[in-house]
């Protein structure tokens, strides 16, 4: 088999139409999509392009809803849990790490909790983007 190289953008292009022709909303494919870019950025293929059949898969058997807005909901002063509405994790963490964050900040320590979601990826991404 022959290898393509791709650009860091090619790749997050091919990604995002790929995720948005099968069901994916703008936010959603764009959640993927960066985690799927920064994946193959980082040297882990296996958390890269390579998903893209099992996301795929995940959306036309309506596993995983495309379109799902995670909700925030506050369980105490420095916990939340996001509800992912069983969609992709990247999205429900990308709307819960910047709440995250200010609550560390606030008190010390915060605790994130991610439910009803599909396909969680490695986390460097995220715990990169709070360090």
């Amino acid at each position: 088999m022959a290898t393509i190289p791709l650009t860091l953008d090619e790749i997050y292009d091919l990604a995002k139409k790929t995720l948005l022709f099968n069901g994916c909303d703008e936010a959603n494919a764009d959640s993927v999509a960066t985690t799927v870019r920064d994946a193959e950025r980082d040297g882990s293929i296996s958390h890269g392009l390579f998903r893209i059949p099992g996301y795929v898969a995940s959306l036309r058997s309506k596993k995983v809803d495309g379109k799902a807005k995670p909700i925030i909901k506050e369980l105490t002063q420095n916990a939340i849990q996001v509800n992912g509405n069983y969609g992709f994790a990247p999205i429900a963490i990308k709307v819960g790490i910047p709440k995250l964050a200010k609550i560390t900040k606030k008190f010390g320590v915060g605790v994130l909790a991610i439910i009803n979601t599909h396909h969680f990826a490695a986390l460097w991404h995220e715990t990169e983007s709070l360090a």
